[in-house]
């Protein structure tokens, strides 16, 4: 069992919890118009007040919107650097308010530290090998604790907490092993239907466990 909360890796949005990546597709209405994902909206914000902004806001796919904001010589805003974070808390904030599946995902995830995991951003990701800030994963534990229901707490399953006893082990009837059951399992039944798909995605059972998965999950 390890010490403190656990981690959450998310970075290509067709995995597991890859709804927390900007690059996912939810719209979002900030400013009052409708942007078609966060991205959009960060990296119009470049050029805020601009030609650019529009034509950034009307490119179709995000990596495309951020390859467009990246081009050199555009005239980005003199004051980004300082205020980039704000405007992904904003984007943040619209995603998860204006979306609830995706809040429920976010607030099922706890205290567990989430982190864009990727070698190509130092800033908002974690690197690739943890050195990076890891600033996105931030922003978006800040808007998770902001919901009521958030409540810090996470449970990763028990083949990866226990990963020694096997499903059938004495150890899950007796002691530490059945105090952890017995937390999991009403933790687990309280997640939402989107929300158990993002985590049994992230943390699929062994093919060993799966015979005994209705006693516990």
């Amino acid at each position: 069992m390890g010490n403190g909360p656990a981690e959450i890796r998310f970075y290509l949005k067709r995995d597991s919890y890859g709804c927390f990546s900007n690059f996912a597709n939810f719209p979002v209405e900030i400013g009052g118009r409708l942007w078609k994902t966060t991205e959009h909206y960060y990296q119009a914000q470049k050029y805020a007040g601009t030609e650019y902004e529009e034509i950034i806001a009307n490119i179709e796919a995000p990596f495309r919107a951020k390859k467009m904001a990246k081009k050199e010589g555009l005239p980005k805003r003199k004051e980004w650097y300082e205020v980039k974070f704000d405007v992904m808390m904003e984007a943040v904030t619209a995603k998860f308010n204006q979306h609830p599946m995706l809040q429920d995902i976010l607030v099922s995830t706890g205290n567990a530290i989430l982190k864009e995991h990727t070698e190509l951003d130092h800033y908002w990701g974690d690197g690739g090998d943890g050195t990076g800030r890891s600033r996105l994963g931030e922003a978006l534990m800040m808007v998770r604790s902001s919901f009521p229901e958030y409540d810090a707490v996470f449970y990763e399953p028990p083949w990866l907490v226990f990963p020694g006893y096997e499903p059938e082990d004495e150890f899950w009837n007796d002691g530490i092993g059945k105090d952890y059951l017995v937390a999991y399992h009403p933790w687990h039944n309280k997640l939402s239907a989107d929300a158990a798909n993002e985590y049994h995605r992230y943390c699929p059972p062994p093919m060993k466990w799966l015979p005994f998965l209705s006693g516990i999950i």
